[in-house]
């Protein structure tokens, strides 16, 4: 006699997979833009302050995720993570970074991921279920140890901050720059067009919060500077790389 249940249960599991695949998804948030495309529910409020979506955005956006998705399964974090970025980017809704933050986290970006899971905190967790979003808070602490914090001030407004690709983070406002980045040796490099780039070396501790004064001056003997678009590591001053900016515990 001739038994067919090994396809059986080849589709159920094929189906299952995907059925798992499809709940993470709604666990983000993008099947509400799904069903505002479907023309079966309004589209879904922006948070405060964030762009509303075009419904083509969202619809690439999904297509990302799902993909990116099974990038996970399929153990490829690293392409995984850029298209969930890229899927954030477009539909800016917030819950998207829990998944971007996990996958940093994997790929070893402790301060990208922290600040992953708390901007995460701090637009997104209205959508998610309170577990998961205790969840987040846990990893986000874990993550967080791993870091450190410095917050720049500056004699001018709007400079340009550049750090280790992938090390970190740094957000500005007038005069004061926040930087957040992976513990142990980094570099740095302060720069406006117009003014001489400053870059030093930092050794920082796990945990450790630092204040810092960085003063970009104008160039001398005429030379102007324009700015980069990659951080210029030949260019590091010897005296600061051997005495540091200066600085004060904050």
């Amino acid at each position: 006699m001739k038994h067919f249940s090994a396809p059986a249960v080849d589709l159920r599991v094929r189906l299952s997979a995907r059925l798992r695949r499809t709940a993470r998804l709604l666990t983000v948030g993008l099947m509400s833009g799904l069903a505002f495309l479907m023309g079966h529910a309004p589209p879904p409020p922006a948070p405060v302050g964030q762009p509303v979506a075009a419904p083509e955005a969202l619809s690439q956006a999904w297509a990302l995720a799902e993909s990116a998705q099974g990038l996970a399964e399929s153990h490829h974090p690293e392409a995984a993570l850029a298209r969930w970025q890229r899927a954030y980017e477009l539909s800016s809704d917030p819950t998207l970074l829990l998944e971007v933050a996990r996958l940093e986290r994997e790929v070893g970006h402790a301060a990208r991921a922290t600040h992953a899971f708390e901007l995460f905190l701090a637009q997104g967790a209205g959508r998610v279920s309170e577990p998961r979003r205790l969840l987040a808070a846990r990893q986000a602490q874990a993550a967080a140890a791993n870091t450190a914090r410095l917050t720049v001030q500056t004699n001018v407004v709007g400079a340009l901050v550049e750090l280790e690709p992938e090390r970190g983070v740094a957000t500005s406002s007038g005069f004061v720059v926040n930087v957040l980045v992976d513990a142990g040796e980094r570099r740095f490099s302060f720069s406006k067009p117009g003014f001489e780039t400053q870059s030093f070396v930092l050794v920082l501790e796990p945990g450790e919060v630092r204040t810092l004064r960085v003063d970009l001056d104008k160039p001398a003997a005429g030379r102007s500077e324009t700015g980069s678009s990659k951080p210029r590591w030949t260019r590091l001053e010897r005296a600061v790389a051997a005495n540091g900016p200066r600085s004060s515990d904050g």
